[in-house]
């Protein structure tokens, strides 16, 4: 059988700079025999200082250019391929044996594949006077490779003693102008960037290093300039005596910079015991007036204004910081103001004599919607036997032409009573709602003379014995629609077998000739019995109104067999 050499072949390969690279794992290797591989042998035909290399873990390093380096095929795992330090290609060989004979070398092509170089940027900014800024907040940087930069370099062109600087918290402090500052990548959060303390512009560089090489520099201008004071400012606002407000529901701010609100500050121009104040939770009660309030932004909706306790103006100021300077102070006026009530009475007649509450005629509204906490009345009729106002309260009768004053939970305790003489005159009514009296309402309060009811029943014919309600028939009216309060009925026939009068109510049989008084609501208990013998007799009725009695009207009962 013939002997065939065995073949070992590399395909050509691209590798990054300075990438490594088993190169077992590019290794084909086949022999017609079925011989293994005893040997492998390399050469490297690159003999530039920055092209790529073939290197032994086994002990000896590198492969120099044009040498053989001949390993066990056991120790193939050992060998390397390091792409060059620089882009460029190169061939190198390979070749294998089993054993019997060496195959034919292998050329293949290794190519290292130039670094893209790294970009750094940093856009142009301005800055405050002074303001301190964290470069990696403004820098921008991409690898066409993908690789992550390693290091960066910053460069400050401005020399002037108010420019603006770089400066290093990792120990170096500020750069100075026209130097290098070069920091690893992990340390980039040290690097700040100061604005200058006067107006004025200079330019800057930074570039990065992605571990081969460094970027090209880029420029931006940073330009320092002063910081523009916010405005806050509150409208003038009317609230109602003793109302509430936050602050902040009114407040307006802005900031020429886009700098938010750090802190606010109040004032309360405003020293009358009446006068409206300020009130901070966070400092728990009302503040003094003619003294400066500060209060972080973020705690401004603790902030109130409180009415006044009376009506008026008072003259309130606030102003804000953004974190540099104060705004002017902003003025505005809070207005304490009250919509009295109205309290009315109309006109009203009454009979001599007549009680009535003067709840039952009040009307009273607040368009604030303020509770009525008191009532005034004033009686204006000054004669002997006119209408009076009377105080349930403990005080009685009032005396005519001053006020009586009566909590509004105590109004029902309030009567008008009825001349003692027909006649009119005038009374008042007014309101107080805890801040201001209502105008006095004036009604006429006429006293007349009352018209009787009148009260009856027909003739009728009963059986001996037999029973009738009153009520069904018994008829009233009262000519000023008074209401029938009480009835009186008497009975003529005084005969032992005549008809009788009975009452349900608890007093049975009513004796001959005497009067039977009930409530209007007791008159369906009241009966109407006929005689136990045939006969006729005269009963009698009357109604009460409350003021007067009607006259007696007459009714014949006849008893039938």
């Amino acid at each position: 059988m013939a002997i065939t050499a065995p073949i070992a072949t590399i395909n050509d390969h691209s590798v990054r700079i300075l990438a490594w690279n088993q190169i077992g794992s590019w290794l084909t290797y086949t022999d017609a025999n079925g011989n293994s591989a005893i040997k492998y042998q390399f050469w490297d035909g690159g003999t530039d200082a920055n092209s790529g290399f073939i290197w032994n873990d086994a002990g000896s390093g590198q492969l120099a250019a044009n040498t053989t380096l001949e390993i066990n095929a056991a120790d193939l795992s050992q060998v390397w391929v390091r792409g060059g330090a620089a882009g460029g290609s190169e061939t190198m060989w390979v070749r294998a044996f089993d054993g019997s004979d060496w195959g034919s070398w292998d050329s293949f092509t290794l190519t290292t594949i130039p670094n893209s170089r790294p970009v750094a940027t940093i856009s142009d900014h301005m800055v405050k006077f002074d303001q301190w800024t964290r470069v990696s907040n403004w820098l921008s940087y991409s690898d066409g490779d993908g690789e992550a930069a390693t290091r960066y370099q910053f460069w400050d062109g401005g020399t002037a003693t108010t420019s603006g600087y770089i400066w290093n918290d990792g120990g170096s402090g500020q750069l100075a102008a026209n130097t290098t500052l070069e920091v690893a990548a992990s340390e980039i959060n040290n690097i700040w960037i100061r604005g200058g303390s006067a107006a004025g512009s200079e330019t800057m560089w930074v570039r990065a290093f992605d571990g081969h090489d460094w970027g090209n520099w880029d420029s931006f201008t940073l330009t320092s300039q002063p910081n523009l004071a916010p405005v806050a400012t509150i409208g003038d606002q009317s609230m109602h005596v003793g109302g509430w407000a936050r602050a902040s529901n009114w407040l307006s701010y802005s900031d020429p910079d886009g700098d938010a609100a750090t802190q606010y500050q109040f004032w309360d121009g405003g020293s009358a015991g009446t006068s409206a104040y300020i009130w901070s939770d966070v400092a728990g009660g009302p503040q003094a007036a003619g003294t400066a309030i500060t209060v972080a932004a973020n705690d401004v909706s603790k902030i109130w204004i409180h009415g006044g306790s009376a009506t008026g103006t008072d003259t309130m100021y606030v102003r804000a910081y953004d974190g540099q300077a104060w705004s002017a102070w902003d003025s505005f006026i809070v207005t304490s103001q009250n919509t009295s009530p109205v309290a009315t009475i109309e006109d009203h007649s009454v009979h001599v004599n007549q009680w009535v509450r003067a709840s039952n005629w009040l009307s009273s509204s607040d368009p604030d919607g303020d509770a009525i906490t008191q009532y005034q009345f004033w009686d204006g009729g000054t004669a002997a036997d006119s209408g009076f106002i009377w105080n349930d309260a403990g005080s009685g009768q009032q005396a005519a032409s001053t006020a009586v004053t009566v909590a509004a939970s105590d109004v029902s305790k309030i009567w008008l009573h009825g001349g003692a003489a027909t006649g009119a005159e005038t009374m008042y009514v007014r309101a107080f709602d805890g801040y201001t009296w209502s105008a006095w309402d004036s009604f006429n309060f006429t006293t007349v003379t009352n018209t009787a009811p009148v009260a009856n029943i027909a003739d009728h014919a009963l059986h001996v014995n037999e029973w009738a309600r009153v009520s069904n028939w018994l008829s009233s009216a009262d000519a000023e629609g008074d209401t029938i309060t009480r009835y009186q009925l008497w009975d003529g026939g005084t005969a032992g077998n005549s008809g009788y009068v009975w009452s349900d109510v608890g007093t049975g049989q009513q004796p001959a000739s005497t009067v039977l008084e009930v409530a209007a609501s007791d008159v369906p208990q009241i009966w109407f019995r006929g005689g136990s013998a045939t006969g006729t007799e005269t009963m009698y009725v009357r109604a009460f109104d409350g003021i007067d009695w009607s006259s007696w009207d007459s009714f014949t009962l006849t008893t039938t067999a």
